[in-house]
């Protein structure tokens, strides 16, 4: 390749304009799969309502779900597990008695408060202990 007609100058790129061409270039290459999200249904919620929290494009066969309060994988946020191949419900230090997880990966908390609202976290775990975890968030509004 030749030399460059622009003067040098001009060829200064910022960390802000790498950082944007770096995402660019993430998003145009995404993979074919889209990505796990938590949807709120409802995503605004009063106080003593019920919340589900819905999970979207889960990976095929996966080996079980955990569900976490907050953003934090810990064992003392550890709200519920669903294994698939068993269908086993295992309850964690979190668990309320409120909480009810799904097949499909999805968490119904009954009779929402206060100390309900916030962001959760589903942890997949796939075939061969390959893990993703995503957070989701609602928003609480005392009436």
């Amino acid at each position: 390749m030749g030399p460059l007609s622009a003067p040098r100058c001009t060829l200064h790129i910022t960390w802000k304009e790498l950082l944007l061409t770096a995402s660019l270039l993430i998003f145009w290459n995404s993979p074919t799969t889209a990505q796990v999200t938590i949807e709120a249904q409802p995503t605004n919620i009063s106080e003593g309502n019920d919340v589900l929290l819905l999970v979207h494009n889960l990976p095929k066969n996966p080996a079980a779900y955990i569900w976490y309060k907050g953003q934090i994988m810990d064992l003392q946020h550890y709200i519920t597990a669903y294994t698939i191949y068993t269908e086993r419900i295992i309850f964690g230090p979190a668990y309320s008695g409120r909480e009810t997880v799904y097949s499909n990966a999805s968490l119904l908390i009954q009779s929402v408060n206060q100390k309900d609202a916030g962001s959760y976290t589903v942890k997949i775990i796939k075939r061969g202990y390959r893990t993703e975890g995503v957070t989701g968030h609602f928003t609480l509004y005392g009436e």
